[in-house]
């Protein structure tokens, strides 16, 4: 302050910023002022006669490899709450929301007096700073050295409970736990996450978290079969999440560890229909992402483990990836074997003879409706007939980029299905 010989109502603020990026050292005083002087962050302005520096850009500073490490070697000095504290909130990596340390305040892991009693302490021995409704390390060896030091079984049971306590404000909750996995998987699927009334936090974000924090545990923790199935489930409704809010990458890897939990109990009786939504929402996030091997993986996956009608989200994916690596000729191929498989009348050749005779046929057949009949004939909620056009349009997609004359056989043939099997959105791409 006497060195830029300005009054201490005008210097206060950078001393309080320069002392908490510091730690008060006075080497890394000096080092930091020198660089803030050779970037010009603080430069002398003959305007104002005076040193001068934007307050928010010096509050923006990072806390330097140096000053952090010192901060490190002094953490296990730290009074036990306020280590505590620390513990809690790496666990949710370098920041966490400061609506989610309320709502911990009464999880019975949290330190005594709960978090708010250490957070400005903390704060002025920057270690940590609050940024809006943030509540931030202020160096990344500081967090992960803070995360080191629990000792890893406490650190997966530390996890676990933070998961399971914030797993119960959401309808993760017990609505899983004493329930037939597929009622339990239903009221998932179905209901919206519990409007909590402790947080402001949006409800999607608070079943990620608590799943994440179960993930961070990892299966092997878990020793409990009943639990393995469990959070499977947690995995898929944060999945499901996820992909409705097209956020397929945290989606994908909701699946993934959805699908590590049931390592050992993949595709048994129990466990059926939760891993076949497991590997659909896999494999799906995996054609958002482009990622072809991964949707090859797990579409296979399901292929080799369910019925034809299970599969037939699994075959479409398949036809779509190898459309989109060049593989029409096999992706057509592919398609044709399955409607066969669904006893679609689908001709062994397909000579222009075949080709008109069917679409004679169709024509014929097709006449005997009118229009009337086929706008009363639409259906709704047949799940499986609108797998099969969704299938039939993935197989058109591919001959139609190359000229395929399969493409007649297939339209009429589906023209056909529909004309029997009633009228649905997914119909249209084949109907002209």
């Amino acid at each position: 302050m006497t060195e830029m010989r300005l009054p201490r109502r005008l210097v206060s603020e950078l001393a309080d910023v320069v002392h908490k990026r510091t730690h008060g050292h006075a080497l890394f005083v000096v080092q930091l002022l020198n660089s803030l002087v050779s970037d010009l962050t603080i430069s002398y302005s003959p305007l104002l006669h005076r040193f001068y520096w934007d307050q928010d850009n010096v509050c923006t500073l990072n806390t330097a490899d140096n000053v952090a490490s010192l901060i490190v070697s002094n953490l296990t000095s730290l009074p036990i709450g306020e280590l505590q504290c620390l513990r809690i909130i790496s666990c949710f990596g370098m920041q966490v929301h400061i609506d989610l340390l309320e709502l911990l305040e009464v999880f019975k892991m949290a330190p005594q007096g709960g978090f708010g009693l250490y957070l400005r302490n903390l704060c002025d021995q920057g270690i940590i700073e609050v940024i809006s409704t943030l509540v931030v390390f202020t160096h990344d060896l500081i967090q992960e050295q803070v995360y080191k030091i629990i000792p890893l079984k406490e650190r997966q049971q530390l996890h676990c409970e933070i998961g399971i306590f914030l797993g119960s404000k959401t309808s993760l909750g017990a609505s899983s736990e004493h329930k037939p996995i597929d009622a339990a998987m239903d009221q998932l699927y179905l209901s919206d996450v519990s409007d909590n009334e402790e947080t402001h936090i949006d409800a999607s974000s608070l079943v990620a978290i608590a799943t994440s924090q179960i993930n961070h545990a990892g299966p092997e923790f878990f020793s409990d079969r009943s639990q393995h199935i469990r959070f499977a489930s947690w995995n898929f409704c944060a999945g499901k999440n996820a992909a409705d809010h097209s956020s397929f990458r945290a989606a994908l890897h909701f699946y993934k560890n959805g699908i590590a939990f049931l390592s050992h109990d993949l595709w048994l009786e129990d466990t059926y229909e939760l891993c076949l939504k497991l590997y659909e929402g896999a494999a799906f996030s995996s054609s958002a992402l482009g990622e072809n091997s991964q949707i090859v993986m797990y579409a296979n996956g399901i292929i080799n483990n369910v019925n034809l009608e299970d599969s037939l989200v699994a075959q479409s994916l398949l036809i779509g990836s190898s459309s989109v690596l060049g593989k029409y000729t096999e992706s057509v191929a592919r398609g044709i074997a399955v409607l066969r498989q669904l006893k679609f009348d689908i001709p062994a050749t397909q000579t222009p003879v075949v080709v008109m005779q069917t679409i004679e046929r169709t024509e014929r057949e097709a006449s005997m409706y009118n229009f009337s009949q086929i706008a009363n004939n639409q259906k709704r909620g047949d799940t499986k007939a609108i797998k099969i056009l969704k299938l039939v349009d993935s197989i058109v997609a591919a001959c139609y980029q190359i000229a395929s004359p399969w493409l007649p056989l297939v339209a009429c043939e589906t023209v056909r299905y529909s004309l029997q099997n009633g009228i649905h959105a997914e119909s249209a791409s084949c109907e002209f």
